[in-house]
């Protein structure tokens, strides 16, 4: 998992399921933060055509063939959904986002990249690697309390 999560660290382009105009909105969130970082957000939520003037594509199929990162910030079934749509497309990583709750991780979709050797990263808060503050305290203690995959434990000294 950690080189899935370094690959989705150095891209410049990243996708995201699940953003909407909505204040509250995770995916929202995201975009604004990785907008910062400088990295070229593309979003996809069939419900708007546009999020804080970006557009919104309807399905991961209209992304551009050479977006290879999809942040799924999306109830589990619509994770199901979106990594059916992502077989076969240009992504070669999802990120099923975990904050609060059981987060965006689907077995299902998990068990369907797999097969499609598509890379998984489940269990984090892509904000812990991306953000800052709060964000990077809150991977401190995960790793502190042994709250984090065996394989990071070492590396994120």
């Amino acid at each position: 998992m950690k080189k899935t999560i370094q690959a989705f660290l150095d891209s410049g382009q990243v996708a995201i399921a699940g953003a909407s105009p909505n204040k509250d909105n995770f995916g929202r969130t995201l975009m604004i933060e990785l907008q910062k970082l400088g990295k070229d957000v593309f979003l996809v939520n069939p419900r708007y055509s546009e999020i804080e003037g970006k557009t919104s594509l309807p399905t991961v199929k209209n992304l551009p063939g050479d977006v290879e990162n999809l942040i799924m910030a999306v109830p589990p079934k619509l994770t199901e959904e979106i990594v059916e749509q992502a077989v076969g497309s240009g992504i070669k990583r999802v990120w099923m986002v975990r904050g609060i709750g059981k987060g965006a991780y689907s077995e299902k979709a998990y068990t369907t990249c797999r097969e499609n050797k598509i890379e998984v990263v489940y269990g984090f808060c892509p904000l812990m690697f991306y953000g800052e503050g709060m964000h990077k305290f809150h991977l401190w203690l995960r790793k502190t309390f042994g709250k984090i995959p065996g394989e990071y434990q070492l590396s994120l000294e």
